[in-house]
């Protein structure tokens, strides 16, 4: 991984001249780019300036910051670049951050920990603040369950997304999402997909749902990395079951959703 800093003043990316690794993360957003190829990248720029005006540092984010973002990207190859703000120590300006990093593998299935416990994060309306901590909690999950992701609960117990992804799911002919009030993060893979369902003319809905409400229905988690993957299994925490959706054979319904979020990539580079 490679990191740089943003040099407002000369309008370009510097390596860091401090450890990072003491800064406090205050706002973030990636994507997936494969040969110089993006999907919905107008979308992150929009919620990265987002979350950086709610952290104060909103004018930075400017036309000759994205073009730098985008130079330093390579034209071939598989990558997951993360874009930062950061907050040095007290009293020093906050500063913005390019983080070059390799795409891990991308997955189209995954099982998923139903955590005893309601959602941790302190700011889950915005994407920075709360990576470590999840980071922490897929972790601990991938080590005792063997599972690659954790769903984010309400107090009430309702799912509100997972910890690096959105939740979708098949209700019959109907697209269902987490009911809004609950609060997920804007989730730009997940907007995508619904836009294309109402385009299509494909009933949207929104609710509220159990983790074990999901059990027997089609289950996606979303993100920008893996685009569209399926839930084979949710292992929960409380009774130390697991609760199998038996898959089978990848559906046409599926398979036809990948294809069409993966030929939604344009050319990062105009």
């Amino acid at each position: 991984m490679s990191v740089w800093l943003w040099n407002q003043q000369d309008r370009r990316f510097e390596p860091p001249t401090a450890d990072l690794n003491s800064w406090t993360l205050t706002a973030a957003d990636s994507w997936f780019v494969e040969d110089g190829r993006v999907r919905a990248f107008d979308r992150h720029r929009a919620r990265f300036g987002d979350a950086a005006s709610q952290v104060g540092m909103g004018n930075a984010i400017t036309d000759d910051f994205w073009a730098a973002v985008v130079e330093q990207i390579p034209a071939t190859g598989e990558w997951f670049p993360r874009v930062d703000v950061l907050e040095p120590t007290v009293g020093v300006e906050p500063v913005l951050a390019l983080r070059l990093r390799p795409a891990p593998e991308r997955t189209r299935e995954l099982r998923v920990r139903v955590p005893s416990y309601p959602d941790p994060r302190t700011i889950p309306g915005r994407k920075g603040p709360d990576i470590g901590l999840l980071g922490r909690l897929v972790a601990q999950a991938r080590a005792d369950h063997d599972c690659s992701e954790v769903v984010l609960l309400s107090d009430e117990g309702i799912v509100i997304e997972g910890a690096t992804t959105s939740l979708l799911w098949w209700d019959d002919e109907a697209l269902c999402a987490p009911a809004p009030e609950l609060g997920a993060l804007p989730g730009v893979t997940s907007a995508m997909i619904l836009d294309e369902a109402r385009s299509r003319s494909i009933p949207v809905e929104f609710r509220r749902v159990l983790p074990e409400e999901l059990v027997g229905h089609d289950v996606w988690l979303v993100n920008a990395l893996h685009g569209i993957r399926r839930v084979r299994e949710f292992v929960d925490a409380p009774s130390g079951t697991r609760d199998v959706s038996p898959l089978g054979e990848e559906s046409e319904r599926f398979i036809q959703w990948r294809l069409r979020l993966e030929s939604a990539r344009r050319p990062l580079r105009s």
